[in-house]
C-alpha cells in the first residue's frame, strides 16, 4: 500500500483511498520516514510510503476489528496494492523495540489475538503500528475466525488443567486414605502405643 497509489493496478478502477494534509503527518516508528494521513474506505490511518508501514490509533483499530464491512474494505484495498501478506513472517536476525509516533515511548510488542503469529507493536494510549503486510495478516486472522479458535483453545487448555488437578487430588486423596488405615492399624485396641509403654513402664 504505497502513497500515491489512487487506482487499482490491475483494473484501473479508482481505489476508496484518500490521502490527507501533510500536516497531519507522523514520523514512522520503524524508518523514521514521513507517514502520511490516509482514509482506506472510512477508515482512517497512517502510512509510510517508504516502507509501506501503517499506524492506526487505538479506537479506529478497535472500530476497524469489529466492523466486517470495513475489515473487507481494507484488505480488499491491500490485496491489490501489496505483496502477498505472511502471517507468519521469517524472524529478523534482531528483535527492535520502536517508539510511538504520538508519545516516543518504546511500545510493546504482542502477538496479535495471542495465537495469530501476527507480532504488532503497541501503545496502550495511543495505538497500533503495523509493518508491511501485518494490518492485512490480522484482519485475516479474525474473517477467518481465528479469535473463536483460540478461545475454544483456552477453554481446553483450562479443561486440562481442571482435569490435572482434580487427578492430583484425587491421587492425595488416595495416598491420605492409606496413611489413615496404616496409622489406624497401628493404634487400634490390642495395639501397643507410646502411651501404654510410658504407663507401663511407670508403674512397672
Amino acid at each position: 500500500m504505497f502513497a500515491g497509489m489512487d487506482f487499482c493496478p490491475h483494473c484501473g478502477a479508482k481505489a476508496a483511498r484518500t490521502v490527507g494534509d501533510a500536516a497531519s503527518a507522523l514520523p514512522c516508528p520503524g524508518c523514521k520516514a514521513e507517514m502520511r494521513a490516509v482514509t482506506i474506505g472510512t477508515t482512517p490511518m497512517h502510512e509510510c510510503a517508504a516502507c509501506a508501514s501503517l499506524w492506526l490509533d487505538a479506537a479506529t483499530f478497535t472500530q476497524l476489528c469489529t466492523n466486517r464491512e470495513e475489515r473487507g474494505a481494507v484488505i480488499a484495498f491491500a490485496d491489490v496494492t501489496t505483496r502477498a501478506p505472511t502471517a507468519r513472517s521469517a524472524p529478523s536476525a534482531a528483535v527492535r523495540y520502536v517508539p510511538c509516533p504520538m508519545c516516543a515511548k518504546i511500545m510493546n510488542r504482542q502477538n496479535f489475538g495471542r495465537r495469530s503469529g501476527v507480532i504488532v507493536d503497541v501503545c496502550k494510549g495511543h495505538g497500533v503500528w503495523f509493518e508491511d503486510n501485518e494490518l492485512h495478516a490480522a484482519l485475516a486472522f479474525i474473517d477467518s475466525g481465528g479469535f473463536e479458535r483460540a478461545r475454544q483453545e483456552d477453554v481446553k487448555q483450562q479443561l486440562d488443567e481442571q482435569a490435572k488437578l482434580i487427578r492430583e487430588f484425587e491421587e492425595s486423596g488416595q495416598r491420605f486414605r492409606e496413611l489413615d488405615a496404616a496409622m489406624t492399624h497401628r493404634t487400634k485396641p490390642g495395639a501397643s502405643s507410646l502411651l501404654e509403654d510410658a504407663l507401663r513402664s511407670f508403674f512397672s
